[in-house]
């Protein structure tokens, strides 16, 4: 464990834990993000971001964000344009769009060195705010009496049919309770943002450990990581094994094959959603592997066939905007495309958690 620092700017202090089994170990109300050790650069490049965003609302002034980051000695920045996911492939050297190269990619031959390149993106900025209110970050708190507070809220309920010894009689009291499980999806497909899906990325075993939840990584590929299996994700990988083009085969696989209860479904992405016939990459045929060929799937028929069961729905939509998907007859609301198939009864729409910054 160790703690955060920056060259460049003050950061509020928020301790960085790269080995699970020191979680355990942190003191209730001590900030913490979790992540691979090689991460660490990438997440101080966020905290630093979201320390000149916060002051530059603070200010009430006009601002232009670019600008105030450059003056703070970010120099390396890139500006990309949004791309239609339909035709964003990877490849070895970077990520190729028909009619236009992305000359800002080509020279660039690993993943780690993709993911980082992704964070320089000026686009777009992540609203951490919006995320911290969910809760599922670790707790930011400034007392242990507020942490403890936190945690009974969470995990504590009152059990009616509990004996009280004090009052010799089945009065009731509080139980602790174990949280139930969660679900988190982020699609790091070409629609996405870079900021979003790199930002989402890098904080994804974060999130996903706080949260106490399983974690689907949507690309071109889905790929399904259990909470008992985080140790094994390599963010630097991602963009590599899972592509960035949208996929309905592996998803549909997954949600098919093993019955999964879920309380609560967060999910980052745009209106791509898996019930589109996505065309299938061939660098992801294995071989002998049969894959079933995409097709286009209704919201109803996805519905009747996923297995997963989720109670609760927390959509993170790219686009601040309501009304329904174009190509499928989705949810008022415009949920995150890759939560379509879910049958849930309740919903719940973060807005504006993405800034775009044209």
């Amino acid at each position: 464990m160790k703690l955060l620092k920056s060259k460049k700017l003050s950061l509020p202090k928020v301790y960085f834990v790269s080995n699970r089994a020191e979680i355990s170990e942190i003191p209730p109300g001590v900030p913490f993000i979790y992540g691979d050790e090689e991460n660490e650069g990438y997440l101080i490049r966020i905290l630093e971001y979201e320390v000149l965003y916060q002051q530059a609302i603070k200010s009430g002034y006009p601002f232009n964000f670019k600008q105030i980051l450059k003056d703070n000695g970010f120099i390396d920045l890139i500006d990309w344009e949004h791309g239609d996911s339909t035709y964003m492939e990877y490849t070895s050297e970077g990520i190729d769009t028909p009619g236009e190269k992305l000359t800002e990619l080509k020279t660039i031959n690993s993943s780690r060195e993709l993911l980082s390149e992704f964070i320089k993106d000026t686009t777009a900025y992540v609203d951490i705010d919006l995320l911290k209110g969910l809760n599922v970050f670790p707790v930011w708190l400034t007392t242990i009496e507020e942490a403890v507070h936190t945690n009974i809220h969470n995990f504590a309920m009152f059990n009616s049919n509990m004996y009280n010894k004090k009052l010799e009689g089945m009065y009731g009291g509080i139980d602790l309770v174990s949280p139930s499980k969660n679900l988190i999806i982020i699609d790091i497909s070409g629609s996405i943002p870079r900021a979003v899906s790199s930002t989402c990325l890098t904080l994804a075993k974060n999130l996903a450990e706080t949260f106490y939840a399983d974690l689907v990584i949507t690309g071109s590929k889905s790929t399904l990581y259990t909470y008992e299996e985080l140790g094994s994700l390599d963010i630097n990988s991602i963009y590599k094994s899972n592509g960035m083009n949208n996929d309905q085969v592996y998803f549909k696989q997954l949600v098919t094959e093993v019955e999964r209860n879920y309380k609560t479904a967060i999910v980052f992405g745009d209106d791509d959603a898996p019930g589109r016939r996505w065309s299938v990459d061939e660098y992801l045929y294995k071989e002998g592997e049969i894959l079933d060929e995409p097709r286009t799937i209704s919201i109803k028929e996805g519905k009747e066939f996923c297995k997963w069961k989720i109670e609760k729905l927390i959509s993170f939509h790219t686009k601040n905007v309501s009304g329904k998907h174009s190509y499928y007859n989705s949810w008022e609301g415009n949920v995150a495309g890759y939560a379509d198939w879910f049958d849930v009864t309740e919903i719940e729409h973060i807005k504006n958690w993405v800034k775009y910054l044209k």
